[in-house]
């Protein structure tokens, strides 16, 4: 995979040139892709306040769910079994998730009411390990499926990484071109 940078206005409005950003054949959709700007990863050691009790909860809770950060919605040129492929790999990973969570729940309901003791502690804990090496197996396979975007400081240019080859090769011959006609126009 390679990574690319081109005008934010461009990455913004789709003007991408119509190749698959992941699998370089011609694309004849677009997907929208939304990253957050701007906000670091402010749970560092936020997850200490899990320690502080209900007040720490509460507190952690309002810091995560404040929604002060910038988003930044790009277009890219996806073909359809590249969109099917990301669709399938996110379903996998909520699925696994919904099953890890529900069914650790449920399994250490079951060994607690039938009183399995330890038994039933060490089965709900090599379910919910199962789920989760499903979910990071997917969680893996979902950033190989998708295109990473990142704006440069300057808030000019977008650098889209886990791309297909071709697409960066046609992004690079676009912007050639667009560079030829504007000192041309000069």
């Amino acid at each position: 995979m390679a990574e690319v940078t081109v005008f934010v206005d461009d990455a913004v409005r789709g003007w991408l040139p119509d190749v698959c950003a992941k699998d370089g054949v011609p694309a004849r959709g677009r997907l929208r892709v939304t990253e957050e700007i701007g906000r670091s990863n402010r749970l560092g050691i936020l997850w200490l306040l899990l320690l502080a009790g209900p007040l720490g909860w509460i507190v952690l809770l309002f810091v995560v769910s404040r929604g002060s950060s910038e988003e930044l919605a790009v277009e890219l040129p996806y073909s359809d079994t590249a969109y099917e492929r990301l669709v399938h790999v996110r379903r996998r990973r909520t699925l696994a998730l919904a099953i890890g969570a529900l069914g650790g729940i449920g399994l250490l309901t079951v060994s607690t009411r039938a009183q399995l003791g330890l038994a039933g502690i060490l089965l709900t804990l090599g379910f919910v390990g199962v789920a989760m090496v499903v979910v990071l197996t997917a969680d893996y396979r979902l950033g190989k499926a998708s295109v990473g975007v990142r704006l440069d400081a300057s808030r000019r240019w977008v650098t889209l990484k886990g791309v297909h080859p071709a697409f960066a090769a046609a992004c690079a011959a676009a912007s050639e071109l667009q560079r030829q006609q504007q000192t041309t126009n000069r």
